[in-house]
């Protein structure tokens, strides 16, 4: 903070502390009938609102499997909605003179703009739309994943990034803090819209949410203009898992980033969550560690969270350094056992940490935010309000009592020049550059007679849709009508394959005037959107391949050769019923699609139902059912598939046309020249 910076938080803080001086009054509140609290701070002057909606949906929402998802999900809420494209919005923000803007935190996820007064209704009609009628198009998704996926990369050579990154999943271990926002690029690849959909389906609903509204604005008007456009918004959120508590890793680590010039220093300790008792002290602590007590060029920050905070203090130095370094970043921690614990010097840190506080509410936007993230931690409505007496009645001792171990020392750099200077620290231990999952629950070991069974029931299955004549496939053709569901609106639309072995895909689907048409061609391939006279041509990157591929794969004759492959190793599983059939249920690995469940109609051994994506604990929330058989050139095809996540629909398909072997048009996989929106022929 500058010195000026400084001057302007601490009259703001003797203000805040004086008898005389105002206090921040709690806001004015309301709850919709759905469960949306609406909160009002009325702070009339300027012509300008802020608005902030904040829902559950954080990391700590996440599925064990679904790394990165919370922020896909938000990211993709200002990529149109079922009314609004992604232009549409952009133009009505800027007609309207807004902000907008996304956000995830470990707790919660936000969305937050701001605007005129005047315009309040407006801006409040365009954010329940994104909120509650998101399209999640395949373009957009796709465009958003290979942006993170640029990020990861754009991370991974930034040692600082990293250091940060594996600092806070170090301290937190098993808890769901510990997950890095992006994901990784393995949990990228494995995700696709309807993750996205069932993330957005299970926790970016009314209850648990809070609509902060802060500026130039009476509260009656505001919580009528929620009202409004909010009460629409319904269901009720999924309960959050259990998650194992804080498990911080102690001691002295080292993440080795080879070639990398510099080397990242972190101090990591927990703290307190922010609503909890002593958490006043960790800010103390932090504000002493800020105002000298560090080494020069080292900074301390205290990121708070509901169930467990992190104070972390960073440096950097020279690989040849870093053990002398961390010494005195630990020395440091260790002397606030020495610091004020009553006096002018005790009541001087609480003026200072109170000042840094107070200059953080400057604007209406920071108000909200801080006034959410109390919230999000279970605080009062009051809590901005009496957090200067917390302040006034704290002392360092709690938080010097828990430092005086030195906390845990990271260092990110380049381990052969490090090692002669971390040497004198005794025991480092080296950890992984990227984040690791919990570990699956041991399972029992596989039986050979599952085996044998395994292998028994995928013959008869290939047998039961073709046999030979099915694994003569090299080419095939199929076209229908999909039906799809989003915000709950269905759209009608039309979907096509042509797979050509050994890797050539062109996957085209067509709603309204829009067509997006994705080809692979072994190892490149792009996609081409068009609606009416403009096109855009987008090239794959790794992660789009891989999802390609995955189609490709996924089809029945895929699915059924993979599976009858000498190395597939399909293993029986149990028998269930599943649509009023007994269905017999195996598991095999496809080299493209992954882990995958056929489950075979006991009587005919067709596939009855295909499931994909297990989680780590073993849950199947992919599924497509499979009905009404047709045979077509000796082959049978599922004349309806009905796709679920999590058990609710999310898609229709009713397939009008197959064609098998028949000759392919190369064309089709020729590159399109597009320029300037229009396409111009083919490579």
């Amino acid at each position: 903070m500058s010195p000026r910076a400084r001057l302007l938080a601490g009259g703001l803080a003797l203000l805040l502390l004086g008898s005389a001086g105002p206090r921040l009054e709690p806001p004015v509140s309301r709850t919709l009938a759905n469960g949306l609290r609406v909160v009002v701070f009325e702070r009339p002057g300027l012509p300008i609102v802020q608005i902030q909606l904040q829902v559950p949906a954080g990391l700590r929402a996440e599925p064990d499997e679904r790394l990165g998802i919370a922020l896909l999900t938000a990211q993709l809420l200002r990529q149109g909605t079922t009314s609004r494209s992604a232009d549409d919005l952009a133009t009505e923000l800027d007609t309207l003179g807004a902000s907008f803007a996304v956000q995830v935190s470990r707790d919660a996820a936000q969305v937050a703009a701001g605007c005129r007064a005047a315009e309040l209704e407006s801006l409040l009609e365009l954010v329940s739309d994104v909120v509650v009628n998101p399209l999640f198009s395949d373009e957009a998704f796709q465009a958003v994943r290979r942006q993170v996926a640029g990020q990861l990369g754009a991370q991974a050579q930034n040692p600082a990034a990293l250091a940060d990154e594996r600092a806070a999943a170090l301290a937190f271990g098993e808890h769901p803090y510990a997950r890095p926002a992006r994901g990784t690029l393995g949990s990228l690849l494995a995700a696709d819209r309807d993750h996205v959909r069932a993330f957005h389906r299970d926790h970016w609903r009314p209850d648990g949410a809070v609509l902060a509204i802060a500026g130039d604005v009476e509260p009656s008007r505001a919580f009528a203009a929620a009202a409004e456009w909010f009460a629409r918004w319904s269901a009720k959120r999924a309960a959050p898992p259990p998650v194992a508590p804080p498990s911080p890793r102690t001691g002295n680590l080292l993440l080795d980033l080879a070639g990398s010039p510099a080397t990242e220093v972190r101090l990591l300790a927990l703290a307190p969550g922010r609503g909890e008792p002593g958490f006043a002290s960790w800010s103390l602590a932090a504000t002493a560690l800020e105002d000298g007590a560090l080494p020069q060029g080292a900074r301390a920050a205290l990121l708070p969270s509901r169930e467990a905070s992190l104070l972390m203090v960073s440096a950097t130095a020279r690989p040849e350094s870093a053990g002398v370094v961390g010494s005195r970043l630990r020395s440091a921690v260790r002397s606030l056992g020495a610091g004020p614990a009553g006096g002018a010097g005790l009541e001087a840190l609480r003026r200072r940490a109170l000042g840094a506080w107070a200059f953080t509410l400057e604007t209406h936007g920071q108000l909200l935010s801080s006034w959410l993230a109390g919230d999000a931690a279970g605080l009062p409505a009051d809590h901005l309000a009496t957090w200067p007496d917390s302040l006034a009645a704290a002392t360092l001792s709690p938080a010097a009592r828990a430092l005086a171990g030195g906390g845990t020392l990271l260092f990110a750099g380049p381990a052969a020049r490090m090692r002669a200077a971390l040497a004198p620290l005794g025991r480092v231990d080296t950890v992984a550059a990227e984040y690791a999952p919990r570990a699956r629950a041991a399972e029992a070991p596989v039986t050979p007679e599952q085996r044998r069974r395994g292998r028994q029931l995928m013959e008869a299955a290939l047998a039961a849709h073709g046999g030979a004549r099915l694994r003569a496939v090299r080419t095939s053709y199929l076209d229908g009508e999909l039906r799809m569901s989003p915000g709950g609106r269905e759209v009608i639309g039309e979907v096509r394959w042509l797979r050509s072995d050994p890797a050539r895909l062109v996957y085209t689907t067509r709603f309204l005037e829009f067509e997006l048409r994705q080809v692979l061609d072994g190892d490149r391939g792009w996609a081409l959107s068009q609606a009416g006279d403009s096109a855009a041509l987008l090239p794959a990157d790794s992660t789009a391949l891989a999802a390609l591929r995955a189609i490709l794969a996924s089809d029945l004759v895929h699915l059924l050769r993979d599976a009858n492959a000498p190395g597939s190793d399909p293993v029986a599983q149990d028998s269930v019923e599943l649509d009023g059939r007994t269905v017999e249920r195996v598991v095999f690995t496809s080299p493209a699609a992954g882990i995958t469940r056929l489950s075979l109609d006991r009587a005919s051994r067709r596939v009855a139902a295909v499931e994909q994506l297990p989680s780590p604990q073993g849950e199947w929330r992919d599924r497509r059912r499979l009905s009404e058989y047709v045979q077509v050139d000796g082959i049978w095809w599922p004349r309806r598939e009905v796709r679920e996540v999590d058990g609710e629909e999310v898609s229709r398909f009713t397939l009008r046309r197959v064609s098998v072997n028949g000759e392919v048009d190369s064309t089709l996989f020729r590159r399109p020249i597009v320029r300037l929106g229009q396409v111009r022929g083919l490579e």
